[in-house]
């Protein structure tokens, strides 16, 4: 790096994004990806200008990663690190665009060298695709969306011969780093450390039912599977919620909990819930990665019902709400937290809002921005930060769920079964939140016609969550990389 300034110490966050990327350098498991199918005129001098642009602006893009006296440490270049990489693959079909827009953004990342990069992808001159990639040490999924947004936008104003129109920024992740180390150090900061260890003493984290034994080691692959959510409970979920008295998000969370409860045997574990620790004005248009990963706390009886496990769930997350600002992974340095989690999605509360691919599709509905029309390109990511993460998002037709998984250690035969569990009792809770989690038969038809057989030898509804859950958004496990 030719132009560096003075080491820098990492976040929280940063320092176990760190520790991932030494066990596993070769894996895209933390790659924060967003592909986008780009329709009209494009000129790729004005595009190379504008992901300079955005270098300069953003901090955190002209940062690379090392070590220091044992140490992990970060460098700011004063220039931009990365150009825009141009492809040409005039004539092609469209599944080679989607798959080269795939593997745009799967390309592992050398934190020593760079942490994003921006490719563009020529099918005709009216057809490409443009891919944003950041290595999660420096994003998170609220930030994929500013890169795309800064990129567009400035693209817009080189090619049309002017500054891009982006507000200033008033603050930088180097304030953010620092504001958390005064706080963590601070009276009120011990205080919500020690209030984390009350909440959850006497707990430990839900442990699914392995197809093979953790390596030791672990390799950060895996795999997804995806579901469109049945018209009946999309529709009914906000209504369900309401009578509970709690949001959509908690009812869903709730019902996560109880299927781990079934599936584990476990009646009081903890499961991952995200929330973002961006806070004030200042913070709005920085990328970074600002998130810190709740564990919430799950008690089951033999009498729970889908009513009072949402209550539960709604307002442990409201409690660990406030306590948000202290990252968990210093509260507990040598526990692994969880090895689930699930978080939620919300493609409208973001700039530009482009809409999520439904099911099966390659690619989903386009929207006008910056003089092109734009639409989301499916790729997997995510895949192997846990034994399972859940994703929720909202589409055009509907609710999906996303269920993403560690081969290390699950076959996809087996979360197939837990999306049939997580379908199964939705729709339960939803009929009838006074139902007792324990009565909910798991096993459909085909299940238990198959014991039976070992024994003898649409449209899509939408729902709405309340705007106090804006601060949820993607969750990649900081912590559980024994």
């Amino acid at each position: 790096m030719s132009t560096a300034v003075r080491a820098l110490p990492l976040t929280a966050i940063q320092e176990s994004m760190w520790t991932a990327y030494r066990i596993a350098p070769d894996s895209a498991a933390y790659n924060i990806v967003m592909p986008l199918r780009l329709r009209g005129r494009i000129d790729p001098a004005a595009m190379d200008a504008a992901v300079a642009s955005v270098g300069e602006r953003q901090e955190l893009l002209r940062s690379v990663f090392t070590e220091q006296d044992g140490r992990p440490v970060r460098a700011v270049s004063e220039q931009p690190l990365v150009r825009l990489e141009f492809r040409d693959l005039d004539g092609t079909d469209e599944s080679r665009l989607f798959q080269a827009a795939e593997e745009a953004g799967a390309r592992p990342f050398r934190l020593e060298a760079g942490t994003f990069r921006v490719v563009l992808l020529r099918r005709a001159d009216d057809d490409w695709a443009l891919v944003t990639s950041a290595h999660h040490i420096v994003s998170d999924f609220t930030s994929r969306w500013l890169l795309v947004r800064d990129v567009l936008d400035a693209y817009a104003g080189h090619a049309a011969g002017t500054a891009p129109g982006w507000r200033p920024l008033t603050s930088s992740y180097s304030e953010y780093a620092a504001e958390e180390l005064r706080y963590t150090a601070s009276d009120e900061g011990l205080r919500a450390a020690e209030e984390w260890r009350a909440a959850m003493s006497g707990s430990a984290p839900a442990e699914l039912p392995l197809d093979r034994p953790r390596p030791r080691v672990r390799s950060l692959r895996g795999a997804t599977v995806v579901r469109r959510l049945a018209a009946e409970s999309a529709d009914g979920l906000g209504p369900a919620a309401h009578t509970a008295g709690v949001t959509p998000f908690a009812y869903l969370l709730s019902v996560f909990q109880a299927l781990t409860h079934r599936w584990s045997g476990q009646d009081d574990f903890l499961l991952g819930v995200p929330a973002s620790a961006r806070s004030g004005r200042g913070q709005r248009d920085l990328i970074g990665c600002f998130l810190n990963t709740m564990p919430v706390r799950a008690e089951f009886g033999p009498d729970t019902t889908f009513r009072s496990a949402a209550a539960q769930a709604g307002e442990r997350v409201m409690r660990g709400m406030l306590g948000v600002r202290h990252p968990c992974g210093l509260a507990f340095p040598d526990t692994v937290l969880f090895r689930a989690a699930l978080f939620l999605v919300q493609m409208d509360r973001m700039q530009p809002p482009v809409p999520n691919v439904p099911p099966g599709e390659a690619v989903g509905p386009s929207i006008p921005y910056a003089g092109l029309d734009i639409a989301l390109i499916d790729v997997p990511q995510q895949e192997g930060q846990l034994d399972l993460l859940l994703r929720i998002e909202q589409t055009p037709d509907g609710v999906t769920a996303v269920f993403s998984y560690d081969t290390d250690v699950l076959d996809r035969a087996s979360v197939e079964r837990f999306a049939d569990g997580y379908e199964r009792l939705l729709a339960a809770a939803v009929r009838d939140p006074d139902t007792r989690v324990a009565d909910v038969e798991l096993a459909g038809a085909a299940d238990l016609d198959a014991l039976l057989a070992l024994g003898d030898s649409g449209t899509y509804g939408d729902f709405a969550f309340d705007e106090s859950y804006d601060a949820f958004e993607s969750f990649e496990n900081a912590w559980d990389h024994r």
